[in-house]
């Protein structure tokens, strides 16, 4: 049973009687469901960190994770960056993180 067709079937029964017309519930499977797209997937609500949009201090960050802490590499960072591309220690981290889950 398709979607459309348990819906159709579900204002049927409204319109016979309200009082036992969810009585057996919507008979549908998830494997009717269509996939997600890559649109969708792929989605992420805000603005990209400025690590993910900015390759030459992603590399930066990348070259020293394994051997610094974040605080340290934050503060190179500044060192060697002008003010528009500096980033904290916490959004190190979180690039961090995001990075360990892929």
């Amino acid at each position: 049973m398709q979607f459309s067709d348990a819906l159709d079937q579900a204002e049927d029964e409204l319109r016979v009687g309200p009082s036992n017309a969810h009585s057996k519930g919507v008979q549908i499977g998830f494997q009717d469901l269509p996939e997600p797209s890559g649109h969708r997937r792929n989605h992420r609500p805000g603005r990209p960190s400025k690590i993910e949009t900015d390759s030459e201090l992603r590399a930066f960050i990348a070259a020293r994770i394994d051997r610094m802490t974040f605080d340290d590499i934050a503060s190179q960072v500044s060192r060697t960056s002008p003010e528009g591309r500096r980033v904290a220690k916490s959004a190190i981290h979180a690039w961090w993180q995001r990075r360990r889950r892929r």
